[in-house]
């Protein structure tokens, strides 16, 4: 009977440790649980972070910022539906006399000049420039097709030998094959007479308007 008794005795004993341990530990992960949510909650919402982040750098209208517009040296001219087809030809204006006066005439720091005594000169002048090109201009299809007419100004460097050098497109363009195929011509054309400051030979720069019709 007593060693019943203590047999009993020492199975209630373990038994209440054991409760005292389980809730002990139930304590723990108790407080293990409430001390991650409390962390939880004060951590930052990364997601609404990143949403504003995101807002700032895209524009309100959801779009990209368009490119920056074409200059105005790349503008192509309109197509004039009533010229369309119809014959071209090239007309050579002579560039307007510059105002300027004697004392004035000075080369650049290249040692060229804009307005000699004497200006460079085609052979045979403005009409054998314009016989030129009625002999060597082809007016573009591209340009014919679409009813395309206009002035194209080529400038170029007329040496002390007459030749010309580095000729270029100034000014708006046309487009439609018509600024290449003046340069194309240009770049062809024989040796000039140079211009001259006192009788000696100088540098000149050049400025030839085109003309392109259709009639």
């Amino acid at each position: 009977m007593k060693f019943k008794m203590k047999k009993l005795s020492s199975f209630l004993i373990a038994g209440i440790l054991a409760i005292g341990c389980n809730n002990n530990d139930t304590t723990t992960t108790t407080d293990t649980y409430r001390d991650t949510t409390a962390n939880v909650a004060t951590m930052p919402d990364t997601t609404s972070h990143m949403m504003d982040t995101m807002a700032m750098a895209t524009p309100a209208d959801n779009t990209m910022a368009s490119a920056p517009a074409t200059s105005a040296t790349t503008a192509m001219a309109k197509s004039n539906p009533a010229k369309k087809g119809k014959k071209g030809k090239v007309m050579i204006a002579a560039p307007e006399k510059s105002t300027m006066s004697a004392p004035s005439m000075a080369a650049d720091n290249g040692g060229v000049y804009s307005n000699p005594e004497v200006m460079p000169q085609f052979p045979g002048g403005y009409a054998g420039m314009q016989r030129y090109f009625d002999n060597n201009m082809t007016y573009p299809d591209a340009a014919t097709n679409e009813g395309i007419d206009g002035v194209v100004n080529v400038t170029f460097t007329v040496d002390e030998n007459g030749k010309l050098v580095s000729p270029t497109v100034a000014g708006n363009k046309l487009g439609y094959g018509l600024e290449e195929e003046a340069l194309r011509v240009v770049s062809k054309m024989p040796t000039w007479s140079p211009g001259s400051v006192k009788g000696k030979k100088v540098k000149t720069r050049f400025t030839l308007p085109v003309r392109f019709e259709l009639e």
